[in-house]
C-alpha cells in the first residue's frame, strides 16, 4: 500500500502550527485508487461478519459509510457533542492540548451486536480509544479498528484495546 502515498497530500500546519496534515481527499476523488485502497478492509470486515461498522465525525464516516453500504451493514455516526438527535451516550477524554467528547445515540446498536470501528487515521489513539469506549458502553461487543493510515512513531495502538485487531493500510 505505500504506493498509494504519492496521493496523500501533506499540508503543514493544519489545523496548528507543528502538524503535517495527511490529505486523502486525492484519493477519494480517483475511484481505482480509492477502490484499491478500500478492497483490504472490504475483505478483512466481511472475514470478521459485524453487524455494524462505525465512524468518527468526520473523515471516518467516509470509509465507514462506503464500505457498511458495499457489504449491506448497519453504518453508526460517532459525533462531537450536540450533533445528534434524541438522547444520547457521551465519553469525555483527553487530549494533548485539552479534552473532548464523543457521543453515540442510545439504543442505536443492539446489545452483544458486533461493531468494527473504522477511521481514517490512527494518531496518538485517544479518539479512537474513546470512541471504542463508547461502543463498549452501548453494550457492543467491538470487535476491532481499522484505518486507511497509521502515523507509527505517535503509537497509538498502544491505547486501544489490546485484545482486539487493529488494522492499518497505510503507515508512516
Amino acid at each position: 500500500m505505500d504506493h498509494l502515498k504519492k496521493y496523500i497530500s501533506e499540508i503543514n500546519d493544519f489545523p496548528k502550527k507543528g502538524i503535517v496534515f495527511k490529505d486523502l481527499n486525492p484519493i477519494y476523488k480517483e475511484p481505482k485508487i480509492w477502490n484499491e485502497l478500500m478492497l483490504p478492509l472490504q475483505k478483512l470486515i466481511s472475514n470478521k461478519k459485524p453487524d455494524y461498522i462505525a465512524g468518527i465525525e468526520a473523515r471516518g464516516f467516509i470509509a465507514a459509510s462506503a464500505l457498511a453500504f458495499k457489504l449491506g451493514l448497519g453504518f453508526i455516526t460517532i459525533r462531537k457533542p450536540n450533533k445528534l438527535p434524541g438522547k444520547v451516550m457521551g465519553i469525555n477524554y483527553k487530549l494533548e492540548y485539552g479534552e473532548d467528547r464523543l457521543e453515540i445515540q442510545q439504543n442505536i446498536i443492539e446489545k452483544d451486536s458486533k461493531v468494527i470501528l473504522l477511521d481514517d487515521l490512527l494518531a496518538t489513539g485517544g479518539t479512537s480509544g474513546a470512541a471504542g469506549n463508547l461502543i463498549k458502553k452501548t453494550g457492543a461487543n467491538l470487535i476491532g479498528y481499522a484505518f486507511l493510515v497509521e502515523l507509527t512513531e505517535l503509537r497509538g495502538r498502544e491505547n486501544l484495546d489490546s485484545n482486539l485487531f487493529v488494522e492499518s493500510l497505510i503507515k508512516y
